[in-house]
């Protein structure tokens, strides 16, 4: 359905500023109202870890056909394609040679971090629909690039912080919104891993490609918060390091760390991120408290002042967080609506990331408005 509207790897794939400004200055290749169909034609740019996950939900959709899929890892490529056989997608090792493709009308970029600024800009450049995997980019002028383009473009932009799609956690930011615990005053929240991450990425384990667990893995988390606040955070405070684990080789992101968020007046989260757990020391919690009560995020446990009976919020919308992220995304597509995950969401929740890692990183407390350049 169409409507009008490692460095080796970048050296590869990667188009950078200039290609994405000449992308921008060419025409879009959207398909035309004529060519309207049932299905959706898809693409998707990154087939690894996390395009694997987010292919086998693009497969599961109704009315979406797989069009094109792009790896530079010829296996991997192959290995996609076989997945989504019977759509018989053309396959390509150049990016830019897929966005030229003009069977598509949605493309999801599922590469390392690093990568995703420059080709979410080109994808929505080229006015197609776009779903951009998190965090939305690693720096500021990154994320304002795309906030400026995806406002400008034809293409919905939705961005895979998923969690908002499912219950408990979407349940539960409306239960928050619509007032069941009064203000929200105070969070509370720990994502404690026991194990490690798989060592097969090894961009992830470089702070300049992955932007440091605090952006790749935490964005999640404050988005979360964001959710529950209605904003950002003014100020920063935070602690933290690697004390524990150092492999692979060259390793420098951050194994633990602690953060204090100031949103305003009476509006705080602490939280903690570790990789050093012990398998039953592990887990999630996030609970946000207010003036009548608690809810636990990742439960859907409420907590009232005037009841001793805990609730549950609403079990639905059932079903895996990233299936129902790509499902909607597809039904944004379909009738021109606006993602829950849109491009302000993405952007605000990876300045919490770069706002909390600046702190981290320099000691001290950090502030929004320096981070964004407008001074203290």
């Amino acid at each position: 359905m169409a409507k009008p509207g490692d460095l080796s790897r970048r050296q590869v794939l990667g188009a950078g500023v200039g290609v994405a400004a000449s992308v921008l200055a060419g025409p879009a290749v959207l398909a035309d109202e004529e060519s309207i169909r049932d299905d959706i034609r898809c693409g998707m740019i990154g087939t690894g870890g996390r395009g694997q996950g987010v292919l086998k939900a693009i497969h599961k959709s109704p009315g979406v056909r797989v069009t094109a899929l792009c790896d530079i890892h010829a296996g991997r490529l192959n290995e996609a394609a076989a997945r989504v056989e019977e759509d018989k997608p053309k396959l390509f090792e150049d990016y830019r040679k897929l966005i030229d493709y003009k069977e598509l009308d949605a493309i999801f970029v599922e590469t390392p971090c690093y990568l995703h600024a420059e080709m979410v800009i080109a994808v929505l450049a080229s006015g197609r629909h776009c779903y951009g995997e998190k965090p939305m980019a690693l720096t500021v002028p990154d994320l304002n690039e795309i906030a400026r383009v995806a406002k400008a473009s034809k293409g919905i932009h939705q961005v895979g912080t998923q969690l908002r799609y499912a219950s408990p956690w979407k349940p539960a930011l409306e239960a928050i919104r619509e007032g069941l615990i009064g203000k929200p005053i105070q969070i509370h929240g720990r994502r404690l891993n026991a194990g490690d991450m798989p060592h097969g990425r090894p961009w992830f384990f470089d702070r300049k490609l992955s932007g440091d667990v605090i952006m790749e893995q935490a964005v999640h988390e404050f988005d979360l918060f964001n959710a529950a606040f209605g904003g950002i955070p003014k100020r920063a405070a935070g602690f933290g390091g690697q004390a524990v684990r150092f492999e692979p080789k060259g390793r420098n992101i951050m194994d633990h760390f602690s953060l204090t968020l100031d949103y305003g007046p009476n509006k705080e989260a602490g939280y903690n991120h570790s990789w050093i757990a012990p398998k039953g020391a592990d887990g999630w919690r996030f609970v946000v408290y207010g003036e009548k009560g608690a809810i636990e995020l990742q439960n859907g446990s409420i907590f009232l002042k005037d009841s001793d009976k805990v609730q549950k919020v609403d079990p639905e919308p059932k079903g895996d967080s990233t299936q129902l992220a790509v499902d909607d995304f597809f039904r944004c597509i379909r009738e021109r609506d606006k993602p829950i995950a849109d491009t302000e969401a993405g952007r605000n929740a990876a300045l919490v990331a770069l706002l909390g890692r600046k702190a981290i990183y320099e000691g001290r407390l950090a502030t929004m408005k320096e981070l964004l350049g407008q001074g203290d």
